[in-house]
């Protein structure tokens, strides 16, 4: 019996198509394995039928963003968000350079990121007063945060039939000051942090629950339930580019609203259809 040849390329693209597989930093793994964050239903690959990354600056001096940076006096559960990311660093938790998770931070590197050491000349007590470069130790200074980035990936999950999200990383970004003047150097990210190493310790420690005292609050419950206010920066696109490099002021934040609207319309449009 003769088949075609047509026969014989259809089949081999459909054994590609199956050995396909998605890699690297996914909120799923593959079509086998099963991920399981913490109180989130599992998620295979085969039942993400859409999936798009988005990237969000958490500005601290926005009213509702306050309480993660606050903390009740004796309160030995509670601490500020930086504090929890700094106290995972110390229990060997590693942090990165960029956010996809590539190069890791040196042990150096890590203490440098909350203790900064600068040199200066100094002199000496007594005559002749010689100057010698002497390293001096600064320790971290949360005033100088200003956002908190976070990585996620949206997706629609056909077995639940439902839109959701997972964080896959967060990020601290900090205005550097000049030691000597005090001026402001701009705004660097000081590391990047894998969402599911940090998330026990986010779920060890509460964040200040300004409308009921009485109910704590973990970190991974404001994350879970998006107890912050964001702005999008960036979503995944063919030019792997950030919002600011083709927007300039307010059209930057219009655009991040417009993103926004698109994923809260994305689940009712399917159904439209």
């Amino acid at each position: 019996m003769r088949l075609p040849i047509g026969f014989f390329l259809f089949a081999a693209l459909g054994l590609n198509a199956q050995q396909l597989s998605y890699t690297g930093d996914h909120a799923w793994s593959s079509d086998s394995a099963v991920s399981r964050p913490a109180g989130r239903q599992h998620l295979r690959q085969a039942d993400v039928m859409w999936a798009g990354r988005y990237w969000r600056f958490i500005d601290v001096r926005q009213k509702m963003n306050l309480p993660l940076m606050t903390t009740l006096n004796g309160n030995e559960n509670q601490a500020p968000l930086w504090k929890v990311l700094q106290m995972g660093m110390q229990r060997n938790i590693p942090a990165y350079r960029d956010d996809a998770f590539t190069e890791k931070l040196s042990e150096r590197e890590t203490q440098m990121a909350w203790e900064r050491v600068d040199t200066f000349l100094l002199a000496s007590a007594e005559p002749p007063y010689t100057e010698t470069p002497t390293p001096v130790a600064s320790p971290f200074d949360p005033a100088g945060i200003r956002y908190f980035q976070i990585k996620e990936e949206w997706f629609f999950d056909r077995q639940r039939s439902q839109l959701d999200f997972r964080i896959l990383g967060i990020g601290l970004v900090v205005n550097q000051t000049d030691p000597r003047s005090g001026e402001s150097q701009g705004l660097a990210n000081m590391f990047w942090m894998r969402f599911s190493d940090i998330e026990p310790f986010l779920n060890a420690y509460s964040c200040y629950n300004p409308g009921n005292l009485a109910i704590p609050m973990s970190y991974q419950d404001v994350f879970r339930n998006r107890y912050f206010h964001s702005m999008i920066y960036k979503r995944d696109n063919v030019f792997d580019r950030e919002l600011a490099d083709y927007a300039q002021g307010l059209d930057i934040l219009l655009e991040g609203e417009e993103m926004k609207k698109e994923l809260r319309n994305f689940e009712e449009d399917l159904w439209e259809r």
